[in-house]
């Protein structure tokens, strides 16, 4: 690490003019000082993590304060007995006031960093003043405390002491305590006089003594300071480790600093301006937390699956014993948000820290969800203030989110018998592994009832009649009806009177429920035996009988296939094998459900010869088929006496 330059130019000003009483070791100790301060004209410092080079701000990600300046007024704590530097923390409130500080001590902002590196704790700090002229004491005043109660959310005259520590109405108003410090930069415009001032305590009740300088300066190892070249800015680090203020391996957090110009190193020097505002905590630790759901993707099963979330919470810069809490919230992402940030998701709950050392596993409680979606976690440790470790969140949402896919039940099916046309085909549906509807908004800490079964339809399509069926153009039915969780469905009735033989193919397809149940289908592709369904008619018989050659009747059945209708038809022929022409034909409508007797007669003269009769059968009875009776009756007419007789 480069030393830092020598000048001979800085001198401190006379101790008249800052009103101190300098013991003459403190002088002796000044004196080494000014031969060895970094200045304005010094080349720059790699002091640690930080490159002291006059350039503000510097410090890699310093945190920024801004003050007002100028003529314009601020709040500052009163000129008086109790807001001087050794005893402001027991002032009493009101304690500050609008102030308008001179230019030379009119601080118009600042910048603050901490880092840990090989073992050592480095304070970074940076101000900038109004004025590049006239001298005083910078005084950066370092609490591991944050803001008292008075001054959490504002800092008002009338109730905040940002330095309080003292008890009031049993509340205690945290600031000051023992090991805090003060470094104090005596700047004359050209020298980097660094000091530091300790807080020291006897007892937990005693007061708090403000312990003597100790400069810093002196040791090229310990700090480095210098000046902006047009010596507004000045900016300076610390090895707090080297300086004895920390131990470099217990974490180290600052949760309240304040920057402010000073009268000078006393006990009763006076503040002319401070930097009231709130910061983000400096640490030298770096909590880390990383969560994974601890069963990654999941189904929603049945209706409802517990879920939890595995967190690993880690410590860089530091050592500590596990201690606080782990919070989790869970995320609906189609409500919440995919970032599932700050503010979003449902609270599931906290489990606190165990252990020696860190890191530490904790898993989440158990949180039950009852939609089918996209979810995400995210984990906020609380960190522990007491030994400087602050909060950490969990920020890497690509390894915390998972998804609850909805079920996909089963649909199995058995088509009705057989039948002959004119009956009825069914079919039946056997739905099972649907989950149940959402409760609520489908996030819950408890396991939910009440949930409602899976909605939805399932529609019955009859395909045919066809060898294959599918394929054929649009359903010759189709009929649906609704679902109620798993069950067995049948069509509805009235069933179905197919009007055609042939084969047929039911295809039952369910709706599914959203979000928690899949649609599913069965026999899309009409290859399921258990889904065909074959539509037959039957044979019809039909018996002659002849009395005389003009009169014939019929005797009509079918095996099965239900009532005889239809129309019987008679034909005559004037030949013998039924050819030729009919010289006598009638046509017979039947209704009857029996087996049907049937006759026709003629009066008129026929003459000699042979006759034939054709009797046919044409069924308006899908179940039944057509029937030719064939020429089966022949017979020879004679005529006796001018009467026509037969010769059979």
């Amino acid at each position: 690490m480069p030393s830092a330059s020598r000048s001979s130019r800085a001198h401190p000003r006379p101790l008249r003019r800052r009103g101190l009483r300098r013991s003459g070791t403190f002088l002796a100790c000044l004196a080494v000082v000014a031969a060895t301060l970094v200045s304005s004209g010094a080349e720059a410092v790699a002091f640690g993590p930080y490159n002291i080079d006059g350039t503000v701000p510097g410090g890699d990600g310093a945190q920024h304060l801004d003050d007002p300046s100028g003529s314009a007024k601020e709040i500052g704590p009163k000129n008086g007995s109790p807001t001087k530097i050794s005893v402001i923390h027991t002032a009493t409130p009101p304690m500050l006031e609008l102030t308008n500080p001179n230019g030379q001590v009119d601080l118009k902002q600042a910048w603050l960093n901490l880092k840990r590196q090989g073992g050592a704790d480095f304070l970074y700090f940076a101000w900038e003043r109004d004025s590049n002229t006239g001298s005083g004491f910078i005084s950066f005043e370092f609490m591991k405390n944050g803001l008292p109660s008075g001054c959490a959310t504002s800092y008002a005259v009338a109730t905040c002491n940002p330095w309080r520590t003292a008890t009031e109405a049993g509340n205690v108003k945290v600031g000051r305590s023992a090991g805090d410090f003060l470094i104090l930069w005596d700047q004359s415009g050209s020298s980097a006089v660094l000091s530091k001032r300790v807080w020291t305590q006897a007892s937990p009740n005693a007061p708090l003594v403000l312990g003597a300088p100790v400069l810093l300066s002196a040791d090229p190892t310990k700090a480095a300071g210098l000046y902006s070249p047009d010596k507004t800015r000045g900016e300076a680090a610390i090895n707090l480790t080297l300086s004895g203020l920390t131990d470099g391996q217990s974490c180290t957090t600052f949760a309240n600093v304040i920057p402010s110009t000073v009268t000078g190193n006393s006990d009763t020097a006076d503040y002319k301006d401070t930097i009231l505002q709130k910061i983000d905590p400096l640490s030298s630790c770096a909590p880390t937390i990383s969560t994974t759901p601890a069963d990654g993707d999941v189904s929603i099963g049945s209706g409802v699956v517990e879920v939890a979330d595995v967190a690993t919470v880690g410590l860089t810069g530091g050592n500590g014993t596990p201690s606080g809490s782990v919070s989790y919230w869970l995320c609906d992402t189609d409500t919440d948000g995919p970032t599932c940030g700050a503010g979003e998701g449902e609270l599931i709950g906290s489990t606190n820290l165990t252990g020696n050392t860190f890191p530490v596993e904790v898993t989440s409680p158990t949180a039950f969800i009852t939609a089918a979606g996209s979810y995400c976690w995210r984990a906020t440790w609380s960190g522990d203030a007491a030994n400087g470790i602050p909060a950490a969140s969990e920020n890497d949402k690509a390894g915390e989110c998972f998804e609850v896919s909805a079920a996909t039940p089963t649909l199995s099916t058995e088509a009705g018998d057989d039948t002959t046309a004119g009956g009825t085909v069914s079919d039946t549906a056997t739905l099972s592994g649907t989950a149940t509807q959402p409760v609520g908004d489908g996030i819950s800490t408890t396991a939910p009832v009440g949930a409602a079964d899976a909605g939805g339809t399932i529609t019955f399509d009859l395909y045919g009649p066809s060898d294959t069926g599918c394929g054929q153009g649009e359903p010759v039915y189709t009929v649906s009806v609704d679902v109620e969780g798993d069950g067995e469905y049948s069509t509805p009735d009235p069933q179905f009177e197919p009007d055609s033989v042939g084969v047929y193919h039911w295809v039952a397809t369910y709706s599914g429920d959203d979000p928690n149940t899949n649609g599913v289908s069965h026999n899309t592709d009409c290859d399921e035996d258990s889904e065909e369904v074959e539509v037959t008619d039957v044979p019809s018989t039909i018996e002659t009988a002849q009395s005389w050659v003009p009169n014939d009747s019929a005797t009509l059945s079918a095996a099965a296939g239900g009532d005889m209708k239809g129309t019987v038809t008679f034909d005559l022929y004037a030949t013998g094998d039924c050819t030729g022409a009919v010289v006598f034909t009638e046509d017979v409508a039947i209704d009857d459900p029996s087996g049907v007797i049937v006759g026709t007669s003629n009066e008129d003269a026929f003459g000699a010869g042979d006759y034939s009769w054709q009797v046919t059968y044409d069924s308006t009875n899908p179940a039944q088929r057509d029937i030719d009776g064939g020429c089966e009756e022949t017979s020879s007419l004679a005529v006796d006496d001018g009467d026509p007789v037969s010769s059979d």
